[in-house]
């Protein structure tokens, strides 16, 4: 694989995995960022007293 391949491939992977993971969070009323999706998310794993 010669070097342009070598660095347009992931940036194509990475572009389309961004954009289908906005329009994702967009259709869900998601929090767009990772971080704060993790942190709601850990706000549901508590345990129960």
């Amino acid at each position: 694989m010669n070097n342009l391949a070598s660095l347009v491939i992931p940036a194509v992977i990475g572009l389309v995995t961004g954009i289908g993971h906005g329009i994702t969070s967009h259709n869900l009323d998601l929090p767009f960022s990772l971080t704060e999706q993790l942190i709601s998310s850990s706000d549901f794993n508590q345990p129960l007293d």
